[in-house]
C-alpha cells in the first residue's frame, strides 16, 4: 500500500484505511449480510439475559441464607433458650418456696424462743430443783446469728 498525502501530511496505512467510505461501506454490508448483525443483536439478548441469571442466582442465594439463618435461630431457640428459661423459671419458684420455708423458720424460731422464756419462771416456780437436773441446752454456733443474734460476742445491740 501505497501512503496517500492528506494536505501536506502523509496518512499511515491504517488511518488510510479506516479514512475510506469504501472500508466503511463493506464493513457495514459484511456486517449486515454475514450475520453479524445478528450476533451484536444474539450478544445484547446473551449479555442480558445472562445479567436476570445472575440476579436471579443472588436472590436465590440470599433467599437461602435468610432462610438458614432463620432456621438457625429456631433451632437455638427451641433446644438451648426454651430449656434455659424453663430451669430458671423452675429455679425462680424453688428460691420463692425456700424463702417462704426460711421466714416460717424464723418465726417458729422467734415463738419456740419466746415461749421457753414464758415457761422458765413458771418452772422455776413449780419446781426449783428442775433447772439444777436439766440444766438449759445451750445455744449451737450455727444458729446463733439466726436465734439469738444479741449473744454473739464483739457484737453490740443497738
Amino acid at each position: 500500500m501505497e501512503k496517500l498525502a492528506v494536505g501536506d501530511r502523509v496518512m499511515p496505512p491504517f488511518q488510510q484505511l479506516f479514512a475510506s467510505s469504501e472500508f466503511w461501506s463493506t464493513l457495514i454490508l459484511a456486517l449486515v449480510s454475514g450475520g453479524g448483525l445478528g450476533g451484536v443483536v444474539t450478544l445484547i439478548a446473551t449479555r442480558n439475559r445472562t445479567r436476570a441469571e445472575t440476579e436471579h442466582e443472588s436472590a436465590e442465594a440470599d433467599k437461602l441464607a435468610t432462610e438458614a439463618a432463620h432456621q438457625a435461630v429456631t433451632i437455638l431457640t427451641d433446644s438451648v433458650i426454651r430449656p434455659l428459661r424453663e430451669q430458671v423459671d423452675l429455679q425462680e419458684a424453688q428460691i420463692d418456696h425456700l424463702e417462704k420455708q426460711q421466714e416460717r423458720y424464723f418465726v417458729a424460731t422467734g415463738y419456740i424462743r419466746s415461749l421457753c422464756h414464758w415457761l422458765d419462771p413458771a418452772v422455776r416456780a413449780m419446781e426449783p430443783d428442775y433447772m439444777a437436773q436439766h440444766p438449759k441446752p445451750a445455744l449451737p454456733d450455727v444458729l446463733r446469728e439466726q436465734i439469738a443474734p444479741e449473744t454473739i460476742k464483739g457484737k453490740e445491740t443497738p
